[in-house]
């Protein structure tokens, strides 16, 4: 016969918790819910107690076990199984080999080594659709062989005898190394944890077995593996946590701002069903489309004041501004005979030369015009939206400065409407404070790398909407959002991955403190932004989602590399990533070293030239 073993644990079946310890710190929560004294002794115990049998391993158990829980021995046994049964999950790419073997003729066998006996072993794999009647399980306890000794491939020999043999398992020295010494063909499976997974796995293993089941659950597909292992472990969390708090608050409607939150409006969907919350809307917004109507009946000081750092010198290019401001330099230079000497603000004296030219010119009417044009159909597409039907409302955004709030806040107080509250995902600094309408941050000030802001508002929150630039009315009278781009909705890879990942996450999560979602957000980042781990990020090569195309990462050449390290500037969306792809693991820590030092003096001698 041709023969076809596979391994169990961590091979063909998965705990949702991670790792058989979880297992029993879950029982002894079952068992001793008001006891935590006995709740972590029990685990202790169970931790270091020996056995070849499950019947062995309990025989050693302390009376006191028995009569706080008021189980027997035999009760207690049959409770472990029970919560093993309960945490096990099949791996997909596993059954799917399984069943083409099956097709092929080849004879299907189970071997593990293991305290847990075959009859229980064999109704969990026949409740996961991995074992047919008649397929034979072969276990450690029931035949006092081994594995990691290679006596229970002899077993398996003597009672099959193939003429080809293959087996399949995840651990290098019993599923490998001595299949391969008792002259059987062994496949080394990879449903271990990742490096990602594993940093997780320290301090959230419940939420590091979601990601790598639903990495498994698609191999081959990087985008997905992607996004189960930062993507959701970044984003998720906060999601939970806006819900969360916006019941608390007694917000009645929850809306997720376009573009950066529809990752995470597909999560709070996913988490909140068919369960009582917050009513959630989709609102398309921009900062773009909200800085005409912001500017209605204002001046250039309004202008400033929604500006990173209260200035336009250095930062976006004339030609944008413009059209930000609903005009180009043709119409300025044909209409009015305006013209601009400059493709970008250098100095605070062609500062003061742009803002002239913008609000205190003849041009200045027409903007106006346009603001109130623009102003009067984005509060009818909020009223639209029912944002003013009198009901608490809160944003939701991914955050930093806070423009959004303070544009749409200014806008609603001139119509004596009440601030919206808003949640974001992380704030810098210098964030608008409160005057601009109150906020609540997932992450403070300092707590999240500046490095991760591109790749978080660029990548993580990958939407297939384009960006809102303004609103118009259609045939039936409705305001619609107009878009940058014909196209009105496209997923590219990544944001499909991402929202399939948030979605499916999402309804699977495990039931976790707040604490441990948190640890969970700010491992996934720390290990993406970690310059000791080599981490998998070849979704990120092929993408990009910036006006002007630069890419996320690249291998870097010579010049870029000097520009990147010596001179502290920024090359790509993630250089972190690119040097990746550039440098060898050894180099990499001391070069993003020397990057963040540049980096500081370049943004020391910004300030110091350009903002005088």
């Amino acid at each position: 016969m041709r023969l076809a073993t596979f391994d169990i644990f961590d091979t063909t079946l998965l705990r949702r918790c991670g790792r058989p310890e979880e297992v029993w710190e879950q029982l002894a929560n079952r068992l001793f819910a008001e006891e935590r004294d006995l709740t972590e002794a029990f685990v202790a115990w169970r931790r270091q107690a020996k056995g070849d049998t499950l019947a062995a391993i309990y025989a050693g158990i302390d009376e006191a076990y028995v009569t706080f829980s008021g189980k027997s021995e035999e009760e207690l046994m049959q409770a472990e199984k029970e919560e093993e049964r309960a945490t096990l999950i099949v791996n997909p790419e596993i059954r799917s080999i399984i069943e083409r073997k099956r097709k092929e003729g080849w004879t299907i066998a189970f071997v593990s080594d293991m305290y847990l006996d075959s009859h229980f072993l064999q109704s969990v794999l026949s409740e996961q659709q991995c074992i047919k009647e008649g397929e034979r399980i072969y276990v450690s306890c029931e035949h006092r062989a081994r594995k990691d000794d290679g006596t229970l491939y002899d077993v398996v020999r003597r009672d099959c005898a193939p003429v080809e043999w293959e087996h399949y398992g995840d651990n290098w020295r019993s599923d490998v190394a001595m299949a391969r010494k008792k002259g059987i063909r062994a496949i080394a499976v990879t449903s271990g944890f990742n490096v990602a997974e594993a940093a997780c796995l320290r301090v959230a293993p419940h939420l590091a077995a979601l990601s790598r089941l639903f990495r498994l659950q698609h191999p081959r597909d990087g985008f997905a593996a992607f996004a189960a292992d930062f993507v959701v472990p970044a984003y998720l969390p906060y999601a939970a946590f806006v819900l969360t708090e916006a019941r608390r608050m007694g917000i009645a409607k929850l809306y997720f701002l376009s573009r950066d939150s529809y990752v995470l409006l597909k999560a709070a969907q996913a988490m909140l069903g068919d369960t009582q919350g917050p009513e959630l809307h989709y609102l398309f917004v921009s900062r773009r489309s909200l800085l005409l109507p912001y500017l209605w009946n204002e001046d250039e000081k309004a202008y400033l004041a929604a500006r990173d750092h209260n200035t336009i010198v250095r930062l976006d290019s004339v030609d944008k501004m413009l059209v930000h401001l609903g005009t180009t330099r043709e119409e300025l230079r044909e209409r009015y005979g305006i013209e601009f000497a400059y493709t970008r603000v250098n100095n605070l004296a062609e500062q003061v030369d742009f803002l002239k030219k913008i609000f205190h010119s003849d041009f200045t009417p027409l903007l106006q015009q346009r603001a109130q044009e623009q102003q009067t159909l984005l509060l009818d597409y909020f009223r639209q939206e029912g944002l003013l039907d009198g009901v608490r409302c809160a944003a939701v955004d991914v955050g930093w400065l806070g423009t959004s709030r303070l544009m749409i806040n200014h806008i609603l107080r001139r119509q004596g409407v009440p601030d919206i509250h808003f949640f974001y995902y992380g704030v810098r600094g210098d964030v608008f404070p409160p005057s601009a309408g109150r906020y609540t941050a997932y992450f403070q000030a300092g707590e999240l790398s500046t490095e991760a802001t591109v790749l978080l508002e660029h990548y993580f929150s990958a939407s297939p909407y384009p960006t809102t630039v303004g609103y118009q009315r259609n045939e039936d009278g409705q305001v619609i959002p107009q878009f940058k781009t014909k196209s009105r909705f496209a997923h590219t890879p990544a944001s499909k991955a991402n929202a399939e990942a948030m979605e499916s996450m999402a309804a699977d999560l495990p039931h976790c403190d707040k604490a441990m979602l948190r640890q969970w957000a700010r491992s996934a980042i720390s290990s993406l932004m970690s310059s000791h781990l080599e981490v998998d990020i070849t979704p990120l090569v092929p993408t990009s989602d910036f006006d002007d195309n630069t890419p996320f990462v690249k291998k870097l050449n010579i010049a870029e590399l000097v520009k990147l390290l010596v001179l502290g500037g920024h090359v790509t969306g993630f250089d972190l990533g690119s040097l990746r792809l550039t440098l060898p693991l050894c180099m990499l820590a001391p070069a993003w070293r020397l990057h963040e030092s540049t980096g500081r003096l370049r943004g020391y001698l910004y300030r110091r030239i350009y903002r005088q």
